[in-house]
């Protein structure tokens, strides 16, 4: 995908998202059922508005920031989701793709205003869904080829990043295949576990790493949109076809229990 194309798909999946809340029921989130309807606007608002000033201000440590309140309201956060996204839409079209800035991703490969571009079109894509599902509405088709760049996202990167501070620990004979029917395009994943100690609170989870070279002992196939939005623990318009070793596909599900808000 081009920088160009993450400017247009921010703008329009944004204009989605707001229109599928505008007038929706105050209900309950049914892919983060923590949160209710104005929780979810809020929540694409207070990210836009965060990147959007991340970028704009070349902000180093994100610690200092002074998050905006939320405010009383649909019409209210309507204004404020309106402000946010504008914000963020106007500085990443007027800001160089190759400049440097502050992420989240230890890869420093990635800590740049066009990684965000790409980030926040994945994001919006991902409430869009959230936001047509809340209101009741047909869930609206995702390019094939722009899914596909999800899957490499949250395999590369959510899921699958190195971190310092985490050891990965393969399991043995568990590498699973994606298979993505529409876009000729397939991910090959070793399963295991990472574990660490982080402020005194030892983590031992479940999770994957890109593998390549590995061969697989089971296939998961689909659409590029479907294994998308699969492993962001999100309903699929089709069904996934899971094939091979049952305890590598029942693996990747505890992986994937917890989800991606």
């Amino acid at each position: 995908m081009t920088t160009r194309d993450f400017l247009t798909i921010i703008h329009d999946e944004s204009a989605r998202f707001r229109a599928a809340l505008a007038d929706a029921a105050d209900n309950t989130v049914p892919t983060c059922p923590d949160w209710s309807t104005d929780d979810l606007l809020w929540h694409l608002t207070e990210v836009q508005w965060f990147w959007g000033t991340i970028v704009s201000q070349n902000v180093a440590d994100p610690e200092g920031l002074d998050h905006p309140q939320r405010p009383e309201g649909r019409d209210a956060i309507l204004v404020a989701f309106d402000d946010a996204s504008h914000a963020l839409q106007d500085t990443l079209r007027t800001t160089a793709p190759e400049d440097r800035r502050w992420m989240w991703a230890t890869d420093e490969a990635l800590h740049t205003a066009g990684y965000i571009r790409r980030r926040q079109a994945h994001e919006a894509i991902v409430h869009r869904v959230d936001a047509e599902l809340t209101a009741g509405h047909e869930v609206s088709a995702i390019d094939p080829e722009l899914a596909a760049d999800g899957i490499d996202e949250v395999v590369d990167v959510m899921y699958g990043r190195d971190h310092p501070l985490v050891t990965f620990h393969p399991s043995d004979g568990s590498v699973l295949e994606l298979v993505a029917t529409d876009v000729d395009r397939r991910w090959i994943l070793q399963l295991g576990r990472e574990t660490a100690s982080i402020d005194g609170e030892d983590i031992d989870d479940a999770n994957f790493r890109p593998a390549p070279n590995a061969t697989p002992v089971a296939t998961i196939s689909g659409t590029a949109a479907d294994l998308d939005l699969w492993l962001w623990n999100r309903p699929t318009a089709g069904k996934l076809v899971g094939t091979g070793d049952q305890q590598t596909l029942d693996a990747i599900n505890e992986v994937l229990a917890e989800g991606m808000q």
